[in-house]
């Protein structure tokens, strides 16, 4: 198991101890997948053991639905913004609606994302970049098209855990792919505008 699953087999016995996943001479796919979704909770979701249990919990609950384990999943990983009382997070708030009806979004303010971009748009406010929100629909345009390819990959899984296990990575590791292309992308602007810029001959 650990040879096939690259997991230590200390590591492995952690999981078994702490009944993450079922005893150790089980060697089937269902059980490499299972390790897998373990480590993808822990190592790169960043979850704690009991947010992992309660997952692992609605992934063996015949009547939980993929859209409900997903979202689960989503709502689990550490995201950063915290709600405050002043005027600031007010106008934050409603733009953050503004733009979600405007994109006729179906999303829930539970979100815990829904709290970083909030926050996002009060730190500008303090900075004074406000013309930044000039690029939200940019930002939105750009970012469905992300978001449906992954979940499209997400739900063309031929099971929960190996589902969930690309969903964490998806969501994780993609937004560190996103935030490096998108640095890469803006070097690449900078010299075609030099370029474009540059006295002729």
């Amino acid at each position: 198991m650990s040879r096939r699953t690259g997991v230590p087999l200390h590591t492995l016995r952690t999981y078994e101890r702490r009944r993450l996943i079922p005893a150790l001479p089980e060697h089937g796919e269902a059980q490499i997948r299972r390790v897998e979704l373990v480590r993808a909770l822990l190592e790169v979701g960043g979850l704690g053991e009991l947010e992992a249990l309660r997952i692992l919990g609605l992934l063996d609950c015949s009547d939980t639905t993929l859209s409900r384990l997903l979202g689960a999943v989503q709502y689990s990983l550490p995201t950063a913004g915290s709600a405050s009382d002043d005027g600031n997070w007010a106008r934050a708030e409603e733009r953050a609606h503004a733009l979600a009806r405007a994109r006729n979004w179906r999303v829930s303010e539970h979100n815990p994302a829904w709290r970083t971009l909030i926050q996002s748009f009060v730190v500008m406010e303090w900075l004074g970049q406000e013309d930044l929100l000039r690029l939200l629909d940019a930002y939105a345009e750009a970012l469905e098209k992300v978001a449906e390819a992954e979940v499209r990959l997400v739900v063309e899984r031929p099971d929960p855990e190996s589902a969930v296990t690309r969903m964490v990575t998806a969501t994780v590791i993609g937004d560190t792919v996103i935030a490096a292309l998108r640095r890469l992308v803006h070097e690449h602007a900078v010299s075609r505008l030099e370029c474009s810029s540059a006295p002729t001959a």
